[in-house]
C-alpha cells in the first residue's frame, strides 16, 4: 500500500474534492479540512499536509509558526536545554486527524514523524525550539506523550517536543 503526504495546494483535484467526505468523528477537524484549510494556505496562516493511501485521503495535519512562554514548560526541559526563560520560537501542530476508515493502522504516527522531519528542516533555516500541540482532549494528549511529548504543568492539553529530542527520534 503505497502512502504519499502531499502539500493541500498540489492535490489533483479529485482528492482536493474529496475533502468533503473526510470524517475523522471531529465535526470541527473535518470542517477546518473541507472548508478553511485552503483559506489559510492562501493567507499564509497554516500549511496543510494530507496523507494518500491508494489513492484516497486517509488524513492531514496543519502546522504554523508560533511563540511559547518558555516558563510555562515543564522545568526539567527548560533546565536541561538552558532555555532562557521568555517567549521563544516554535513550530506549532495546529491540527491531526485520520479518517475513521483509516483509523488504527498506523497513519497517525506517518503524518506525526512527517511533521517532525519538517519541522527540522525548518530550524536549519529559522530558529525554532521545538514543536507544541494542543491536544484537544486526554486520549489525544496520550498520542503525543507516546512520541515523548511531554505535559506543561499548568496545562495538561498544551504539550511539546523540544528540538533535540525530535532530532533523535527520527534519526533513531
Amino acid at each position: 500500500m503505497a502512502t504519499k503526504i502531499q502539500p493541500l495546494s498540489r492535490l489533483p483535484k479529485a482528492l482536493l474534492d474529496a475533502r468533503a467526505g473526510f470524517d475523522c468523528g471531529s465535526p470541527a477537524l473535518n470542517r477546518y479540512l473541507a472548508e478553511i484549510a485552503a483559506q489559510h494556505e492562501a493567507r499564509n496562516i497554516t500549511r496543510t499536509f494530507c496523507g494518500v493511501r491508494d489513492g484516497e485521503l486517509f488524513g492531514f495535519y496543519a502546522l504554523t509558526n508560533a511563540d511559547v512562554n518558555v516558563s510555562t514548560l515543564p522545568r526539567e526541559v527548560i533546565k536541561k536545554y538552558k532555555l532562557p526563560t521568555h517567549r521563544l520560537p516554535v513550530v506549532r501542530l495546529a491540527r491531526l486527524a485520520i479518517d475513521l476508515r483509516f483509523q488504527r493502522q498506523g497513519l497517525g504516527q506517518g503524518l506525526m514523524i512527517d511533521a517532525m522531519c519538517k519541522l527540522v528542516r525548518v530550524a536549519e533555516s529559522s530558529g525554532c525550539i521545538g514543536l507544541a500541540v494542543d491536544a484537544k482532549d486526554a486520549q489525544a494528549a496520550d498520542f503525543y506523550k507516546a512520541f515523548g511529548f511531554r505535559q506543561t504543568p499548568d496545562d495538561g492539553l498544551l504539550l511539546f517536543m523540544p528540538l533535540p529530542d525530535i532530532r533523535a527520534l527520527i534519526k533513531g
